[in-house]
């Protein structure tokens, strides 16, 4: 009889486990950069989308994911209007999942290397710039799948030494702050004018990774004299980042 009643307890906490995810079917597309990409870590096996899929399997869901993150990209090289190979390759994963049964969900993650001095394309982007260029990335999206559903994050914190050719550094960074705001209108906008098709990821994502530098990757800053800088998500860092996605994936497809 004891027995017994441990078996059922077993298969009560098993069932509970996947209560929330049960027979749920989701594919995620992860627009980003190399931060999505899994850079400095292990891209198959570590990189946050492969830790959401993990997530979420372990919740009951059906997952497919595609990690579309490509290093150095910013807003400019996701626009619409510029057809880049970036983008196209992230549209051709989107065709692909909008014909799998299942809810559509982009999960987009931009600005680190939109707020850098001379980095990458279109860099350094002013604020309203880096808003107008998500507003359209967004309103494409939400045009060509009408039942997808776009969780828009902040860009991760950065250390103001953070120097690897591409000059990011204490401008940088403030640069990144000014975004965020931005971020919080633009999400406010479409909760009225979209309801239940744009939601704001986690707003403590940002204040989670400031400063805390166990969950980054330390790395040779060009400045020199030994300097660190931090930037890529360490494993550790990749899990916390992961598990913020996963739970906004989670509350977006209720």
């Amino acid at each position: 009889m004891k027995k017994i009643c441990i078996l059922a307890v077993c298969c009560l906490l098993t069932m509970a486990a996947f209560a929330d995810g049960a027979g749920k079917k989701v594919n995620i597309v992860f627009i980003g950069n190399s931060i999505t990409y899994g850079a400095e870590i292990n891209h198959n096996t570590e990189a946050p989308p492969v830790r959401v899929g993990e997530m979420l399997t372990a919740e009951g869901y059906d997952v497919n994911v595609s990690n579309c993150g490509v290093s150095g990209s910013t807003t400019v090289d996701w626009l619409p209007e510029r057809n880049s190979r970036i983008f196209q390759r992230m549209i051709g994963a989107a065709d692909e999942f909008a014909v799998k049964d299942g809810a559509l969900v982009f999960n987009m993650m931009l600005g680190t290397n939109d707020s850098a001095i001379d980095c990458c394309t279109g860099s350094p982007v002013a604020a309203a710039d880096y808003i107008n260029n998500v507003r359209k990335i967004v309103d494409y999206l939400l045009q060509r799948y009408p039942s997808a559903k776009i969780i828009v994050n902040y860009p991760l914190w950065y250390h103001p030494h953070t120097y690897n050719g591409a000059r990011y550094l204490h401008q940088g960074l403030e640069r990144l702050r000014t975004y965020l705001p931005q971020i919080d209108a633009l999400c406010k906008d479409y909760k009225k004018a979209k309801p239940q098709r744009v939601f704001q990821g986690s707003r403590k994502t940002f204040k989670t990774f400031e400063n805390t530098t166990d969950l980054f990757v330390a790395e040779n800053s060009a400045l020199g004299q030994g300097l660190k800088f931090y930037l890529h998500p360490n494993q550790k860092g990749a899990i916390v980042l992961a598990r913020f996605w996963s739970e906004s994936i989670k509350k977006c497809i209720k």
